[in-house]
C-alpha cells in the first residue's frame, strides 16, 4: 500500500486528474465575477444570443456588426464564439456563474489536452506533467478565464489541440478516421479564433522535427526499393498538408466573403512598420512574463516606437534574434526542444501586431495558445535539471512543488482584479494611466453607479490624452445637454463624430442638441443618420424617430401645397 501511494507520479491517469483538478481549483474564486468590459455588449445587452433562431446568422456576420451595429464591420469572424454565449444564455440566462463555469471548463479540457501533447512529444509523462502544471496554473492566463469575453482563446486551444493530437495519432498509425477528425477540429479551432491558422505551419514543423528523423532511423541504408516507399512518404505528407491547406484557404474565403470591406477598415492603427518596431519589445515581454510573471497588468499601454534607429527596438530586435536563433541552433541537438520552442514564435505570429489589434497592442490573453510551447518546455528542463545527480541540484524536486504553490497563489489573487467593473477598471487606469479608454470606461463606470463627479473628471482625462476621443467627448457632450449648455454640446458631439463618424448615438444626441438652438435642418439630417447606422437595440427609438421625421414630412408636404 505504502509503495502505490509512494509512487502514484508514475500513474499517468491520476497526473491527469490533478492537472484538471489544479485548473480548476485555481480559477475558484473567479466564478463570483460579474460581467465587466465586452461582456456587457457581447452577453447582457446582447438581443443576439438569446434567441436560438438567431443561431444561422451568428456564421454569416462579423462579431461586432452583429452585437452593436450593423453599420460596423470588424476583424472578427468567430461564430463559435458567439454559439457559446447562446448556448449558456440558455442555460443560465444572465447569470455570471453560469459564463464563467463554461470558461473553466474550457482551461481544464485545454491542460489536461497539453499533458497529453506533451506525452506523446516526451514519450515520458513526468515531464509532460510538470508542463501542462504550469500551463493550468500560470497568472499569465488569468484575463482568458475570469473574463468571460476572453475564451475566445482557452476554446480556440481546445480544437486546436485536439486537432494536433489527433493528427498524431493518425501519423502514429491509429486510422485515416484520426486524419478526418483532426481536420474538423482544425476547422473549429478557425471558427472560434484566427490563431488557428497557424496549426498547418507547427504541423510541419512537428514533421520536420520528428518524422524525417525516425524515418532515417528506420532506413539505414535505403535500397532501391525502399528509396521508392520514402519518396511516396513525402508525397503522402505532402498531400495531407494540403488538406489543411484546403481548410485554410476555405475559411479564409469564408471570412473574407462575410467580413468584406472590414478587412480592409485600418486606417486608424498605426503604419505598419511602426507595429513592427514596437512588437519587437512586445515579444520579448512575453516572454519575460512567462519565465517571471512579476509585473502583470489587467491592461498593457505599450508605447509605440516611432523609428528602428530606436535603441529600444534595436536592443530588442538583437535579444529577440538572438532567442529565435538559439532555437534554431536547437534543432541539431534537441528536435525536441527545438519544437516546443518554436511553437511560441509559429504561434505568436497572429498576435505580433502584423494585423493590427485593437484596442491595445500588448494583451496576457494573447498569448495563451503561445504559451504552449514555453510551458513544455519549462516542464522538460525542470524533468532534466531534477536527473542530474550533481549535489548542486539535490533540492531541485522540492522546487518543483513550492513554483506550483507560488504561481497559483499568484493566479487565485489576481482573479479578484475581474471580479466587477469598478475593480477592473480602476486597476487599468492604474497600469495604464495614460490610457485615454481605460479613464473614459472608468468614468463610465462612475455614472452607473451614481458618481458623476468622478465620472466627469475621468471622462476629462481621456480627453486631454486624446482629444479626438468619440466616447469621452460624447460623454462630456451628454453631461453638457442634460445642463442645457447646448453650444457645449453640440460642440462636443462635433468631435464625437470627428473621432468616430459611424457612431449613431452622437448623431442621434446631436440633432437633439441642434433642435433646442433652433438648427431644424441639420437636426433632421443627423436623425436621418441615427435612422441609418443604429443597431436593433434601438429599435423603439429607431420607430419613435422615423415617425417623428414622417410627420414633418407630411407638414412641409401641406404647407408646400398650400
Amino acid at each position: 500500500m505504502k509503495r502505490v501511494v509512494k509512487e502514484w507520479y508514475k500513474k499517468s491517469a491520476i497526473l491527469g486528474l490533478v492537472v484538471i483538478f489544479s485548473s480548476l481549483a485555481v480559477y475558484i474564486n473567479s466564478l463570483s465575477g460579474d460581467f465587466i468590459w465586452d461582456d456587457i455588449e457581447q452577453i447582457a445587452d446582447n438581443p443576439v444570443i438569446k434567441d436560438i433562431r438567431n443561431i444561422p446568422s451568428f456564421f454569416t456576420s462579423d462579431l461586432w456588426r452583429l452585437i452593436s451595429n450593423p453599420t460596423i464591420g470588424s476583424y472578427y469572424y468567430r461564430p463559435f464564439f458567439l454559439l457559446s454565449l447562446a448556448v449558456d444564455y440558455n442555460l443560465w440566462e444572465l447569470n455570471p456563474f453560469g459564463y464563467h463555469i463554461t470558461n473553466l471548463i474550457l482551461h481544464a479540457i485545454s491542460s489536461f489536452m497539453v499533458y497529453l501533447l506533451g506525452r506523446r512529444l516526451f514519450s515520458n509523462h513526468i515531464p509532460a506533467f510538470i508542463g501542462s502544471m504550469l500551463f493550468a496554473v500560470h497568472p499569465v492566463h488569468i484575463e482568458s478565464i475570469a473574463w468571460i469575453s476572453g475564451r475566445t482563446d482557452p476554446m480556440a486551444a481546445v480544437f486546436f489541440l485536439l486537432s494536433f493530437y489527433l493528427y498524431i495519432l493518425f501519423r502514429d498509425g491509429k486510422g485515416f478516421i484520426m486524419l478526418i477528425f483532426s481536420l474538423i477540429a482544425y476547422f473549429f479551432s478557425l471558427l472560434s479564433k484566427e490563431i488557428g491558422i497557424t496549426l498547418p505551419l507547427l504541423l510541419f514543423v512537428y514533421e520536420l522535427s520528428f518524422k524525417q528523423q525516425q524515418d532515417k532511423h528506420s532506413h539505414p541504408p535505403l535500397t532501391k526499393g525502399e528509396w521508392g516507399d520514402f519518396r511516396d512518404n513525402r508525397i503522402r505528407i505532402l498531400q495531407i498538408a494540403g488538406m489543411y491547406l484546403v481548410i485554410s484557404v476555405a475559411y479564409l474565403y469564408i471570412r473574407a466573403l462575410v467580413l468584406g470591406e472590414a478587412i480592409g477598415q485600418s486606417s486608424s492603427s498605426p503604419p505598419i512598420d511602426k507595429r513592427i518596431y514596437t512588437s519587437f519589445g512586445i515579444i520579448l515581454d512575453y516572454i519575460w512574463i512567462m519565465i517571471l510573471p512579476v509585473n502583470l497588468k489587467v491592461l498593457y499601454d505599450t508605447p509605440l516606437k516611432e523609428s528602428f534607429f530606436d535603441w529600444k527596438v534595436i536592443f530588442s530586435l538583437f535579444l529577440l534574434a538572438a532567442v529565435f536563433i538559439s532555437t534554431l541552433l536547437s534543432y541539431r541537438k534537441d528536435k525536441t526542444v527545438f519544437f516546443i520552442a518554436v511553437w511560441f514564435f509559429i504561434t505568436i505570429l497572429p498576435v505580433s501586431n502584423i494585423v493590427p489589434l485593437k484596442p491595445t497592442m500588448m494583451a496576457e490573453r494573447l498569448v495563451y495558445i503561445p504559451s504552449i510551447g514555453i510551458c513544455l518546455l519549462g516542464g522538460l528542463v525542470s524533468y532534466k535539471i531534477c536527473r542530474i545527480g550533481s549535489p548542486l541540484f539535490s533540492y531541485s524536486k522540492a522546487f518543483i512543488p513550492i513554483m506550483f504553490s507560488i504561481l497559483s497563489l499568484i493566479t487565485f489573487q489576481r482573479n479578484k482584479l475581474w471580479a466587477n467593473e469598478t475593480v477592473y477598471f480602476e486597476k487599468a487606469v492604474e497600469d495604464a494611466p495614460q490610457n485615454a479608454y481605460a479613464h473614459h470606461n472608468l468614468g463610465d463606470v462612475y455614472r452607473k453607479t451614481g458618481r458623476m463627479k468622478q465620472a466627469i473628471s475621468e471622462w476629462q482625462k481621456a480627453v486631454e490624452i486624446y482629444p479626438l476621443h468619440p466616447e469621452a467627448n460624447n460623454s462630456l457632450a451628454n453631461v453638457a445637454l442634460m445642463q442645457g449648455d447646448y453650444p457645449e454640446a453640440v460642440r462636443r458631439y462635433r468631435v464625437a463624430l470627428k473621432g468616430r463618424p459611424e457612431n449613431s448615438e452622437s448623431h442621434y444626441n446631436l440633432a437633439l442638441a441642434l433642435e433646442r438652438l433652433g438648427n431644424t435642418d441639420e437636426a433632421i439630417s443627423h436623425y436621418r443618420e441615427f435612422i441609418g447606422r443604429a443597431s436593433p437595440n434601438y429599435q423603439d427609438l429607431i420607430d419613435h424617430v422615423t415617425e417623428r421625421l414622417r410627420v414633418g414630412d407630411r407638414g412641409k408636404g401641406q404647407d408646400q401645397e398650400r
